[in-house]
This record gives C-alpha cells, sequence and structure tokens, in this order.
C-alpha cells in the first residue's frame, strides 16, 4: 500500500516468500500478522526478525493481529518489530501506527497496550490492582453476574461495579470481554 508515495507496507500473503521480497523491494515497513507466519521450534519469530533486519536493515516492522495475548506482544517485541495493532482496531490506529513507526517511534494499540502495561511496570500486576479489584475480575471471568460477586464478597453490587470500572482504567480495558481475557492470560483461574 502506498501512502503519499513514501510508504511502501505489505499487508502479505503466508505463501509469500518475505525475506526475499523485502531484500528486493527495501519497504519502509512490512507490516504483517506474525501469528500466521510459518514458524517453528527451529525458527521462530525472532529468526524472522533477525532475516528481516539482514535483508534490509532499514525495514522497520509493524505486527497487525487478530490474537492480542501476552506471548504474542513478548514475541513481537522479543523479535524487534515497533508496535502492533489488532485487526479489529480502526484503520485510523493503523495510520497512526505507520506515521509513529515511521518517525522513530513505536505504537501499540489499546488492545495490545493493556498487555503491555503489566510487562513494563516497575509494580506486578498484584501491586496494579487492589485484592478487591482482582477478586471481582476473577469472578467475572468465572461467570458470575455483579449480584452473584457483590454476595460472595459481602458487598453492593454497586461496589462490584466500581472496581470492575477502577480495574478497566487501571488495566486500560474496555468491556468485559476484556477483562476475563486479562485474567484469563495471567492464569489466575483455571
Amino acid at each position: 500500500m502506498k501512502v503519499d508515495g513514501i510508504l511502501d507496507c505489505r499487508f502479505v500473503q503466508p505463501d509469500v516468500d518475505l525475506v526475499s521480497e523485502v531484500q528486493e523491494n527495501r519497504p519502509d515497513v512490512l507490516c504483517l500478522d506474525p501469528t500466521h507466519l510459518d514458524l517453528n521450534r527451529d525458527y521462530d519469530l525472532m529468526d524472522f526478525g533477525r532475516d528481516i533486519r539482514d535483508a534490509s536493515e532499514t525495514t522497520l516492522l509493524l505486527g497487525y493481529s487478530f490474537k492480542v495475548n501476552d506471548a504474542v506482544l513478548r514475541a513481537v517485541l522479543d523479535a524487534g518489530f515497533r508496535g502492533c495493532v489488532s485487526k479489529n482496531a480502526r484503520l485510523r490506529h493503523v495510520e497512526i501506527a505507520l506515521a509513529a513507526v515511521l518517525d522513530g517511534g513505536m505504537y501499540f494499540d489499546r488492545s495490545f497496550g493493556s498487555h503491555l502495561r503489566p510487562m513494563i511496570s516497575d509494580a506486578p500486576d498484584e501491586e496494579i490492582l487492589s485484592e478487591r479489584e482482582k477478586a471481582v475480575l476473577v469472578g467475572l471471568a468465572r461467570g458470575l453476574s455483579s449480584k452473584q460477586i457483590a454476595h460472595d464478597l459481602d458487598i453492593s453490587s454497586k461496589t462490584v461495579d466500581t472496581y470492575k470500572a477502577r480495574a478497566g482504567k487501571k488495566l486500560n480495558l474496555s468491556g468485559k470481554a476484556d477483562l476475563v481475557s486479562y485474567v484469563h492470560d495471567r492464569g489466575w483461574i483455571t
């Protein structure tokens, strides 16, 4: 995709040899879904990132994926990606990410940012959230209603809603699905 004639950003298909494409075309940014690459134990995302840098020192990597979790985020960071955007994000977020990366920065949209914050925070997850906020999120992840959580914790359902809202704000997450994913990704429930 050309943007103002200065950007060669490729949303690539799985059957394309990306390293050869990068070596031949030397795009400024290679935008791809890292979860769709043909990787294995002997050739992982870090190897791929190194091969892209060897093919073109100036090509920057930007992730674009439906899979938003700690493992994907850690892998793209380790592989040298300059950012990652969820495929659920609006096109404007992709444009912002491209501009940030081309300007020498990094960009992670809200979905990835919620996983990034605890990774780079000096405080462990246990210190970001209060015990009550964690208990409410665990109840939510178990499928309990606010009323059921309130009964279990001996608090009002309005207080449960307050704890959910505070946790969401602290973690930069919005919506029940994001909060439940957060709990599952950290293994707080089995």
